[in-house]
């Protein structure tokens, strides 16, 4: 009866047994070993070139078919009988010894997803198997380093991705640590290579952890091999806090020598000359409505809007950060160490020093290159030791704690061991020159020497890229150019303070200069989005807490001086009383320059920018108001209405006494209006130039200008990373609108050609929005001719004459200010534009700090 029951139900018949489930495991073995016998058999026959194509296909399918069922196991419930009988018999060694012996891309390929299917079941500890590692770093090694065979990039990726998963697994699962790798160094080696006099420190022992060596000499990769690779490398230095043995072998290798020098190599691949000319096509708006040029004297400089040049960019700041993450994640002191020694003997000293050194601005392009890379590093960089080891080399920065040192400095260095007191002590030996004359230091020559003598340079380029290196060690590194790039002197404690009155006068000054230069424009509306920007920089500087009241934090709030006799504040100043003559982008960068000085809160504004304490002249006869409520008061109350009084007087005006930048502004208004008499129409060409680079900045989908640019927003010298980097703090990532500037307003998308003419470009559009009315009716072929008159582009391209700069005793500008200097009013009409936003600046500027610092920027009491 059994058999007729299984018939009506479906099955099979007496004669026919029950078939087994499909994930039964028996089934699923068996199944397994016919693939696995076949592998064998197809690996055991002998070769024959002529007609091996068949075979290999076979092998790959049964390759195949070896992952579909591990895979199948690994998500089926236990037992798994397969994955017991691939770890008994070394299954993947026969897969490994089979795609290394044909040599065969796909085959190598399914044998890796083998090894991956099995990392990935996370059974049989498979990555605590000694000859499961030996075979996959056999198996690795032979078919990357050797390139008998020529792997895709899919395939070199999918060999990363497997390496990758096993270092996450090392940093979850530090015990395995032991099976991928075994320490032989002998430090004793080390000493026979410092006599040999070698050039490349640290012991290669690959066999070692060939892991890690893998991983390293792919980091500079791009794409998902690169990621991988540099993800996998950090993870395996977070486990050198974990493992005594991995620590010094990682301090006794020539691992840090490898990072080192392939951070040395990567900068060496930039150009040595760099143009930072918009090429034609991407001119912006800003530049094209000016006389900037677009030739570049030195046909071998390369352009740093090139494909290449930000190709190669991007890999040097991707590596770069790369290592700021390597020092990051690393556990382990000695480590951290040892790879900051390489980092500053290497890199700083052998190879970002001497270009430093060599560079000059005579050449048309090598103190451009440098300045720009530099610039491109501090914006990048954000570990706290990196930074700090950069800037007091190059900057030739005493850390030694010296009496009287005012500098805002302190060593801050950890303890050394005795190992890498020795490792460093053996790079010094060995990167040590043989005659002590060719030796070089900062101290001769630093990058504050490279700054000041390219500001005061008669190459536009020199002097953009020198003050935007300016702009960002004051805005990222401020504390470093306190001392170095900026001659402060400590204001002392008993120093009279700004008075509110004071602010008041200054404010009405400065008030009245940008209503002159912003004639028939409202202020209100363009003043509105500045003083938000600046708030939040300047808050962002003093947080609401009391230990930054501090001395020691070097954070108080106008704890410097700013002397008349700071050599780049007056480098600064003779620019700008050269503006309108100036290069429209050497302008937006001198604006910013002094802006991110006055937002400095630990820098008095007084002598330089404000009127200065000492100067300040009362009427003797200031009437005191009487109010009837005064007889009430007490005498405490009394004494601070008096106090109020007194700080509210108004200091008489002196001409004298004026602020320097203050009394260059108005001579540029002076100027202004001088020109106002031989253009009659000059206010409405300005309304309408301004108007025009609004325009052309939505246009291009840039934000409206505001207050202040931040120099780590998007410009040339900006370049996509395959990782995000950390969050900017608050201070940085607020400034999101930016100010008018030649980097982030692009070329205007309305049809009109930016590459041919300067002038044409502006005046085109000029001649629509400006000079013809809009109760004109539309061009008709009935009408009468319109009668002839000047154009607007033999009106913009007329020159205007300034009168020359004279040179005082202290004045630090080219001999080429003596004569007058001409500029097209094309060229005038911009530059006022950007002199118009940079007085609103100050102003907003001088009155947010005192909102914001309150009594310790301005005396109310």
């Amino acid at each position: 009866m059994d058999w007729i029951w299984g018939v009506l139900g479906g099955g099979n018949g007496p004669n026919k047994p029950a078939r087994a489930p499909a994930n039964d495991p028996q089934v699923r073995l068996a199944k397994f070993k016919r693939v696995y016998h076949t592998i064998l058999q197809l690996c055991n026959r002998p070769r024959n070139l002529t007609s091996e194509g068949p075979l290999l296909q076979q092998l790959q399918s049964c390759l195949g078919k070896v992952v579909v069922i591990i895979r199948e196991e690994a998500r089926a419930p236990i037992p798994h009988p397969c994955l017991q009988f691939v770890a008994a018999n070394q299954v993947y060694a026969v897969c490994a010894r089979a795609a290394t012996a044909a040599q065969y891309e796909p085959i190598v390929q399914s044998t890796v997803a083998v090894y991956a299917a099995l990392v990935d079941s996370e059974e049989e500890d498979f990555l605590s198997s000694a000859p499961f590692a030996k075979s996959l770093m056999r198996l690795v090694r032979k078919s990357i380093e050797n390139g008998t065979v020529l792997l895709s990039i899919e395939t070199e990726t999918t060999i990363l991705e497997l390496l990758f998963t096993i270092a996450a697994k090392i940093r979850l699962q530090p015990e395995i640590l032991s099976f991928w790798f075994q320490s032989t160094t002998r430090p004793e080696l080390e000493d026979v290579f410092l006599q040999e006099k070698k050039s490349f420190v640290g012991i290669t022992q690959k066999d070692d952890f060939p892991l890690c060596y893998l991983l390293i000499d792919r980091v500079h990769h791009e794409g998902r091999i690169g990621d991988f690779a540099r993800t996998g490398l950090l993870y395996i230095f977070e486990a050198t806090g974990r493992s005594d043995d991995l620590e010094q072998w990682v301090v006794s290798s020539d691992l840090p020598t490898l990072m080192a020098s392939g951070l040395g190599a990567l900068y060496s691949q930039l150009s040595r000359e760099l143009s930072i000319l918009h090429p034609d096509a991407t001119l912006p708006a800003v530049l094209a409505m000016s006389d900037y040029s677009t030739t570049h004297p030195r046909a071998t400089a390369e352009s740093a809007f090139s494909e290449r040049h930000r190709s190669h960019m991007a890999t040097f700041l991707s590596y770069l950060a790369f290592w700021q993450d390597v020092l990051d994640h690393c556990r382990s002191a000695d480590v951290k160490q040892t790879l900051l020694d390489h980092f500053q003997i290497l890199f700083l000293r052998q190879l970002l020093y001497p270009s430093l050194l060599q560079s000059s601005d005579t050449d048309a392009g090598s103190s451009i290159a440098v300045l720009t890379y530099m610039t491109a590093m501090l914006e990048s960089l954000e570990y706290p030791d990196v930074v700090h080891m950069m800037l007091t080399y190059l900057l030739a920065i005493d850390t030694a704690p010296t009496a009287g040192n005012d500098a805002p400095f302190s060593p801050g260095d950890t303890p050394r061991s005795p190992t890498t007191t020795r490792r460093r002590e053996s790079l010094l030996l060995l990167t040590t020159p043989k005659n002590p004359n060719d030796a070089v230091e900062p101290s001769l020559f630093n990058l504050v020497d490279l700054i000041m003598n390219n500001v005061t340079s008669r190459n536009d380029q020199s002097v953009f890229a020198a003050l935007k290196l300016t702009s960002t060690l004051l805005n990222r590194q401020k504390k470093f150019a306190f001392g170095t790039l900026l001659h402060v002197q400590r204001s002392r404690r008993s120093a009279i303070m700004r008075t509110c009155g004071a602010l008041d006068v200054e404010l009405e000054h400065l008030t009245a200069l940008a209503t002159s230069l912003h004639r028939g424009t409202e202020l209100e509306q363009a003043y509105a989005g500045l003083t938000e920007d600046i708030r939040l920089v300047i808050e962002a500087q003093v947080p609401d807490s009391q230990a930054q009241h501090l001395q020691s934090s070097g954070m108080a709030v106008g704890r410097y001086m700013l002397p008349k006799q700071d050599y780049l504040m007056r480098c600064l100043q003779n620019l700008l009383r050269t503006f309108f003559t100036n290069s429209i982008d050497v302008n937006l960068a001198l604006t910013q320059a002094i802006v991110w000085i006055a937002l400095c809160v630990e820098v008095r504004l007084d002598g330089w920018l404000a009127l200065s304490p000492s100067s300040y002249n009362f009427d003797s006869a200031y009437p005191v108001p009487r109010r009837h409520w005064h007889a009430d008061l007490d005498e405490e109350e009394s004494a601070a209405l008096s106090a109020l009084h007194q700080a509210s007087r108004r200091p008489e005006e002196s001409d004298d006494a004026a602020p320097p930048v203050y009394a260059i502004l108005q001579t540029l208004a002076t100027e202004l209006d001088a020109v106002r008499t031989t253009v009659p129409n000059l206010d409405q060409l300005i309304s309408g130039r301004k108007h025009m680079l609004q325009i052309s900045g939505l246009d291009n989908n840039s934000l409206p200008a505001s207050a202040v640019a931040s120099p780590t927003q998007a410009s040339f010298l900006d370049v996509p990373l395959k990782a995000e980097r950390h969050s900017r703090s608050s201070s940085k990532s607020s400034l999101t609108r930016g100010r008018l500037k030649a980097n982030d307003i692009g070329s205007v998308r309305d049809g009109v050609s930016l590459a041919a003419s300067p002038a044409r470009a502006s005046t085109d559009t000029e001649q629509t929005s400006i000079s013809s009315p809009a109760t004109v009716p539309a061009k008709s072929i009935f009408l009468p001719p319109p009668p002839e008159t000047s154009s607007t582009t033999d009106v913009l391209m007329q020159q205007i004459t300034f009168p020359s700069v004279k040179a005082g005793e202290d004045d630090t500008s080219s001999g080429e200010n003596a004569s007058d200097r001409k500029a097209s009013l094309n060229h005038v009409l911009t530059n006022v534009v950007v002199l118009q936003e940079f007085v609103l600046e100050i102003i907003a500027v001088l009155q947010v700090r005192a909102a914001v610092l309150g009594e310790r920027e301005v005396r109310i009491l």
